[in-house]
């Protein structure tokens, strides 16, 4: 494991990289942590990424991008596209192989890597894959998990618009397909994505909406959703048996897109 320092457009974010036991150049993740734009960091999420790391045999380079109420939107979404470019710039040195890079991301995370993802599209450095964990993909919140399970647990529907309302507070920037990925109406050359999802969630039906989008367009897309599980059950690694397996299911499936071909 190794600190890092990565610069993007207005000024400097830190970041953490794991590198597998032994592995020399090999494919590598771009990961973007979860915590409503207002919280979580390296520490929050460095069980999981040393996971990913070890359980996929992958490369991860986690960004700690600015964070609300702070830093408005995109200040989240222009540190994780700039953040990407610096990692593919900067491959051989970080013993990255640059044609096999993923983004992913759970959570508010998970809509910075769709983001990131459709992004690249345009210019951005070629994504192989994308891995998205509950991701909250509409910030209008107009998907019915968001209502049938508005009580939480872990995450509430209260919860959700607070978070929204500190990093997009601009009700029209919401409706915009940057910041909600589900409004994005070609989805043609999107990267293949593995997607986790959790039932009793509130954001159950954005995972469900994306991965059906993301199919019609043409992309391949595999889904995962668990049974009786709550918003980022995987965070619960140690805790809960389906945390665990999601995790190893996520960390082998986004491996496998990225040793393909």
């Amino acid at each position: 494991m190794t600190d890092l320092t990565i610069p993007v457009r207005r000024g400097s974010v830190d970041a953490r990289r794991y590198r597998p036991p032994g592995q020399t150049v090999g494919p590598a993740v771009l990961y973007l942590h979860g915590g409503g734009f207002v919280r979580g960091s390296l520490d929050s999420h460095d069980r999981l990424c040393r996971a990913l790391c070890v359980r996929g045999g992958l490369g991860v380079v986690a960004v700690a991008y600015r964070l609300a109420p702070e830093n408005r939107f995109p200040a989240a979404h222009d540190d994780a596209l700039d953040a990407l470019r610096w990692v593919s710039e900067h491959a051989g040195e970080l013993s990255i192989d640059v044609t096999a890079l993923a983004v992913a991301g759970d959570s508010s995370g998970g809509m910075l890597a769709a983001a990131t993802a459709l992004a690249t599209r345009s210019g951005g450095p070629p994504l192989k894959a994308q891995g998205l964990v509950c991701p909250a993909l509409d910030a209008t919140m107009s998907s019915g998990s968001v209502d049938r399970y508005h009580a939480g647990p872990i995450l509430t529907r209260e919860a959700l618009a607070w978070s929204y309302d500190q990093y997009i507070p601009d009700t029209d920037d919401r409706r915009s397909a940057r910041a909600s990925p589900l409004f994005e109406e070609n989805l043609a050359d999107a990267p293949p994505a593995i997607i986790i999802s959790a039932q009793i969630d509130p954001v159950a039906d954005d995972a469900r909406r994306y991965a059906a989008a993301l199919a019609a367009a043409g992309v391949a897309v595999d889904t995962h959703e668990y049974a009786g599980m709550p918003h980022s059950f995987v965070l619960l690694t140690g805790m809960l048996e389906d945390g665990d397996h999601a995790l190893t299911t996520f960390a082998t499936g986004l491996a496998e897109l990225l040793n393909s071909g």
